[in-house]
Formats: C-alpha cells, sequence, structure tokens
C-alpha cells in the first residue's frame, strides 16, 4: 500500500533540518573504493566476526533498505516490535515545493498526514491500537552524504584503530552515530561524530572553557577506540562491544550474566532479554552491520561513479600562548566555514572578533598551513 500525498489534501511534511559539517565542497574529491578491511590483524578478529547472524538478517535487511530506498522524506509504516509486518509507506517529497508555509506550518500539516494515515492503516489490518503502528523515515540521502564526508575521516580513524589493534569495520558506528556530521549533537547531550557523552569523557577533560574535544576528528576518535577496545576486553565479542556503545557496557554485562549468553542474536531477539533493550539499543547491531553492508557496497545502491572527499590532511597545535582570534581565521583566509570545518572542537563564543582562544587549546591547521602558528604553539602529537 503506498501513501499518495496528492490525495490527502497536498498536506504536507518538512524534514527535520540538522546541523551540516561546514564547507562541503571546496576541497577535492576521489572516486570511492570498497575498503578492504583484513590488512591488519586485530583481536578477537577474522573474516566472519561481522557476518550477519541469521536471528538478525530480516532487521539487518530492513535496515539497508532504509539506508538505500526511502529518502528523509520517506518512509515505511511497520508494527512496533516487529519490522518484518510493513504496513505501507509514504512519501512526503512535495514539502519543500509548498514556499507559502513555514516550517513549524509544514511540521504540523505533516503530523496530520501521519496521524491519518495511521488510523487508515489501523483500520485496514484490524488494529486495535493505533499506538502499535511505527513509522520510519528513509536515510538513503542521509547515508549518500555521509559517504561523500567520511572521506574526510576514514582514512585517519582507520589508523588509528589499526594501531589500538581493533577491527577498522569498527570505524562504520560513526555512519549510524553521526552520519559524519561534525556538528551532530543529540537530546541526551551527545556530541561529535563519535556522539560520545560528557560523562564518558569527563576524566579525559575533553570539556573546557573554550574547547570541546569529543567534537574533533582525531581526540574523538580516539576515545571512542578506547571505550570499542574496553567493551570488548570485558565482554570478550565484538558484537557485544558495538552494541555497548549504545547501551553501555555495564548493562549489556548484566544481561550476558543474567541470560548465560554473549550471543547478540539472542539477547536482541529472546523476548525476556529484549525488555531491556530500548528501540535505538536493541536496533544498533543491526543498524552498524547495515550501515557497514552499504558503505562497503555503495556502487551497488547508489549512482557510480561514487565520490567521497579527499582526507583532510592537517596538523593539531597545542597554544603556548593566547591567540587572537582574528589572527587563526587569518590563517583560513578569513574563511570561518573552514576554520570551524577544521576546528568544529572550538566553542563558538570564541570564534569572534575580539575574542582570545586561551593558552592549552588545540589548534587545528591545513598541513601545508601549521607553520604560521610556529613561534605560538607545540605540535600535540
Amino acid at each position: 500500500m503506498r501513501i499518495q500525498i496528492a490525495v490527502l489534501t497536498s498536506l504536507l511534511m518538512m524534514n527535520v533540518s540538522q546541523a551540516q559539517a561546514p564547507l562541503q565542497s571546496s576541497l577535492s574529491s576521489q572516486t570511492w573504493t570498497s575498503p578492504d578491511f583484513y590488512q591488519v590483524k586485530a583481536i578477537g578478529y577474522d573474516e566472519k566476526t561481522f557476518s550477519v547472524p541469521d536471528s538478525l538478517k530480516e532487521d539487518v535487511d530492513f535496515w539497508v533498505k532504509i539506508y538505500t530506498k526511502y529518502s528523509t522524506q520517506q518512509g515505511i509504516f511497520h508494527v512496533v516490535g516487529d519490522k518484518t509486518q510493513v504496513l505501507g509507506e509514504i512519501d512526503l517529497s512535495q514539502v519543500y515545493v509548498h514556499a507559502g508555509w513555514s516550517a513549524i506550518r509544514k511540521e504540523k500539516e505533516a503530523e496530520l498526514i501521519v496521524r491519518i494515515q495511521k488510523r487508515l492503516l489501523a483500520q485496514k489490518y484490524k488494529i486495535a491500537n493505533v499506538r502499535s503502528i511505527r513509522l520510519q523515515m528513509g536515510l538513503r540521502d542521509r547515508m549518500a552524504d555521509a559517504i561523500k564526508l567520511s572521506g574526510y575521516y576514514l582514512p585517519m580513524m582507520e589508523k588509528i584503530f589499526a594501531e589500538q589493534k581493533i577491527p577498522k569495520e569498527l570505524t562504520r558506528v560513526v555512519f549510524v552515530e553521526s552520519s559524519f556530521n561534525i556538528l551532530a549533537q543529540s537530546k541526551v547531550g551527545a556530541s561529535g561524530l563519535w556522539q560520545i557523552m560528557p560523562a564518558v569523557s569527563k576524566k579525559f577533560k575533553y570539556i573546557s572553557k573554550a574547547q570541546d574535544l569529543r567534537n574533533h576528528p582525531l581526540y574523538a576518535t580516539k576515545l571512542a577506540a578506547i571505550i570499542l577496545k574496553q567493551n570488548y576486553q570485558i565482554l570478550k565479542s565484538w558484537p557485544l562491544a558495538v552494541t555497548a556503545y549504545n547501551h553501555g557496557v555495564g548493562s549489556l554485562g548484566k544481561l550476558v550474566r543474567k541470560y548465560h549468553s554473549n550471543d547478540i542474536g539472542y539477547l536482541i531477539e529472546n523476548v525476556s532479554a529484549k525488555k531491556s533493550f530500548g528501540f535505538a539499543s536493541r536496533n544498533f547491531y543491526a543498524t552498524f552491520l547495515a550501515a557497514l553492508h552499504v558503505e562497503s557496497n555503495a556502487n551497488l545502491y547508489f549512482p557510480e561513479p561514487v565520490f567521497k572527499y579527499s582526507e583532510l590532511l592537517a596538523r593539531h597545535l597545542k597554544l603556548t600562548k593566547k591567540l587572537p582570534y582574528e589572527e587563526l581565521l587569518a590563517i583560513f583566509d578569513g574563511d570561518r566555514s573552514k576554520l570551524k570545518l577544521y576546528n568544529p572542537h572550538l566553542k563558538n563564543k570564541f570564534l569572534k572578533p575580539g575574542q582570545l582562544l586561551p593558552e592549552g587549546v588545540i589548534a587545528t591547521l591545513p598541513e601545508a598551513a601549521s607553520q604560521r602558528l610556529a613561534d605560538s604553539a607545540e605540535v600535540s602529537f
């Protein structure tokens, strides 16, 4: 059953906008190539480590469709708790052609569309409680953008994970967490590419008055590698370590002990155990496997040639004295968007005329321009 928006009195919905990473078009790009994950030996790893468990195959297939078939303006209605019971589809793409409506009006009209369709579907399938119907919007356009953006950071991320001797596939968790949007923030306080919570980064002193290193791609990746490696050391399973990145290693460890199993498929599908998972954590490993598959086979799902941005080559300098904002901006030829692309961790209140960046702050510069701060900074690593 495909819902035709035209027959619903032209009720339209806006796709909720998200902050986008600055300066995505002025740097060079390259043709996507299929990744090779097996060059470096990682702990507890072989080529079957991230194969899809039979018990999760239907879930992974569902999320592959979400990543590749439906845009963020389209979606699927399904029964809550059972994504195999698809009830219908919806296409809200006409939202962007209604120039006369405000963002709030579009959102309200969209909510009305969804309510109407849920009621119609409930009647058609004789579902007593309309709350038993869930709408999952697609992610195809966001995934395509994420593949492009990933070119900036994946080489650096893979190098760090190889140094830690953990599987390079784990770098693809970022597709699930933030879609490689360096400005991503969640309602519960998670931030950056890896969506790290403030409490997790506190002991590493990542947050200060002038910077939040959770938003620094390199520093955040180093911390994410530590977290994932510790998860594995505790749980002895990479699928569990990935799930624990979202659910928490302590909470997942309790489930492993309670149900005497480290089989991620069993824990997620077991009727009793799955009551302990929220929607996000219950689906986290399946979405990771789906994103891993789609990115590894991008040419099968997106028009060829598939492009991604070239690696963002940079040096990371620790300021040894206060630095005027204007001096840092001049290094980027006055382009604030480019400055922010390299320095998403710097807080905006310090990126204004007349402000001084404090001593000890990390300044990230294009590799060729790093010498311009030689008198004011030292290489951090």
